[in-house]
């Protein structure tokens, strides 16, 4: 298994929902859209809130979450430059079933609930990819929802760092790519405390699969990291 083969089934693979469009949807997609800037810890978006338009990824890291009844953030996925957020609430017309978060600047488009449908309405190609795009996302979740339930924490760990290696990438073929996650976040993502996952990151220096410095983490035998996942 090489790790592109995991990361197309952890993906949302919603990029190319606008790519070429009618020039006429386009124009409603852009009218009256607006570029918000985030820091680090800052909210998008609430979950049980009410969606008010989606959101592109257009610079930095975004993490998807649930809050647990401990104010514990379960985070569920992470999305990339190009990602879109927050379409599924609109389109079923229901409040957002989860948070949105900027792990790292965020630079966001936000295009309007009103122009967002408007276009959908007049796009029978948009909502084709809307249709598949969703489909695929609940293979997603339900392969997400296997690996928690499945895979100990040694193997969540290399497999979630093999996920967040692919989104960190700058260009294909980098054989090093240097991860920017804080430990709680990635303890999150995992699904341990943060005292077992500082163990096992321990562990991985050890063998050599990665090194780290503060926040950094640095995949050094990417083979090795799939090795461990264990992942089929």
């Amino acid at each position: 298994m090489n790790n592109l083969f995991l990361y197309q089934r952890s993906r949302f693979n919603n990029e190319n929902l606008f790519e070429d469009l009618p020039q006429e949807i386009l124009d409603i997609l852009n009218a009256n859209k607006k570029i918000f800037y985030f820091t680090a810890g800052q909210v998008i978006f609430s979950e049980r809130a009410l969606p008010k338009g989606i959101y592109i990824v257009e610079t930095g890291k975004v993490k998807k979450y649930t809050t647990t009844s401990f104010d514990r953030e379960h985070i569920f996925y992470v999305c990339a430059e190009k990602e879109f957020l927050g379409y599924h609430a609109l389109l079923s017309e229901e409040p957002y079933p989860d948070s949105a978060k900027a792990m790292t600047k965020c630079k966001i488009m936000f295009i309007p609930k009103y122009d967002f449908l408007l276009a959908v309405q007049n796009s029978v190609l948009l909502k084709d990819r809307l249709l598949k795009s969703l489909s695929h996302e609940f293979g997603v979740f339900i392969n997400s929802t296997k690996i928690l339930a499945k895979y100990s924490v040694r193997e969540r760990t290399a497999l979630n760092l093999l996920i967040l290696s692919e989104k960190f990438k700058k260009e294909e073929g980098d054989e090093k790519t240097n991860i920017l996650v804080n430990r709680d976040d990635l303890a999150n993502m995992v699904g341990t405390a943060k005292e077992s996952l500082v163990r096992m990151l321990k562990d991985f220096k050890e063998e050599k699969l990665i090194s780290s410095h503060g926040r950094e983490i640095t995949i050094l035998n990417l083979q090795g990291l799939i090795k461990a996942s264990n992942f089929k």
